[in-house]
């Protein structure tokens, strides 16, 4: 049955859509007509529906008047939200909690498979049997064989600190490719079907199907299920800060950045509006607190936020 099985993403933000759409009475005939042919569609549609219903009722809609930052705050009263701007506020809150139930539902297989996995915020240092170890990031997991030489990296990010053995490769399977030391120092970083691979001491070998290249310390690399991109210089501070709890960016976008930060809070956060996540940022953030660094980023860029407590956040100009 639909129902045992996780619904995905895109019909969940589907169905959060169509009930911001209802929400906010501008809906015409057409639209009417529009949203039951959806409904209709696919027996996950509904019961997608019927989710965001639920979880609209949990939410309380009244919580959801914007506050803007700190600075603002002082300055002048936010203005009423108008009709469009209200739907959009409903969307983006039912999508991220829409979004939070669909990341419980697909995580089960992943921690019944790991021989090790950190929590979404955790970061973790394991001792692999040969002496090796493996710092996991932010919702990581990984298995390993029993001398500890060979590591599947399942989700997420680790850094690796190998111990010497010339007699035994020591490797990293992540996706569709293989990174194996030369040396010591390397941290692999899980995207899709493919992996980044940033060398922080020595040298590696990544390999994918018929090709491979050595990377050199400060080298980094990407690679999805067909080829390996070029070798990337990288500067290794910035590359491992997250090992020591910190992330630092130079020129990034808001929304790049907003997204990395994202990554160690239990719950959503978005930037909401192209402009406001192209604008460039640049700074060191504590990735230990998330909120605080978000807190950070309002102040500095002078943005506006809609919150529900701390665990969803939607920032916009």
């Amino acid at each position: 049955m639909h129902g045992e099985q996780p619904i995905p993403n895109e019909i969940n933000r589907q169905a959060a859509q169509w009930f911001a759409e209802q929400e906010s009475g501008d809906m015409t005939p057409e639209d009417e007509a529009r949203f039951v042919r959806w409904l209709a569609a696919d027996p996950q549609h509904a019961e997608a529906y019927g989710r965001a219903q639920a979880v609209w009722r949990f939410l309380n809609a009244e919580t959801l008047a914007p506050t803007p930052s700190a600075e603002r705050r002082s300055k002048r009263r936010w203005p009423q939200l108008t009709r469009g701007r209200h739907r959009q506020w409903i969307g983006g809150a039912l999508a991220a909690s829409l979004a939070l139930v669909a990341i419980m539902d697909s995580d089960i297989a992943t921690r019944l498979r790991a021989d090790a996995i950190t929590a979404t915020g955790e970061i973790r240092e394991i001792r692999l049997p040969d002496g090796s170890t493996a710092m996991l990031d932010t919702d990581s997991a990984i298995t390993f064989t029993s001398d500890g030489r060979t590591v599947r990296l399942l989700k997420g990010e680790a850094a690796f600190q190998v111990a010497r053995d010339p007699r035994h490769p020591f490797s990293v399977n992540a996706g569709s490719g293989t990174s194996t030391a030369l040396g010591t120092r390397f941290i692999v970083r899980r995207a899709g079907d493919g992996a980044r691979v940033t060398v922080t001491e020595h040298s590696v070998r990544v390999a994918i199907a018929r090709q491979s290249a050595v990377l050199r310390e400060g080298q980094a690399i990407g690679y999805d299920a067909e080829s390996l991109d070029q070798p990337q210089r990288v500067v290794v501070a910035d590359a491992d800060a997250w090992t020591r709890g910190r992330i630092r960016v130079v020129n990034r976008p808001l929304g790049e950045v907003v997204a990395e930060i994202a990554r160690y809070h239990r719950g959503y956060i978005r930037v909401v509006g192209e402009d406001v996540a192209r604008r460039p940022v640049s700074g060191t953030f504590d990735i230990r607190d998330p909120v605080g660094a978000i807190d950070v980023l309002q102040r500095t860029l002078g943005i506006g936020s809609t919150r529900l407590t701390d665990r969803i956040i939607l920032l916009h100009a």
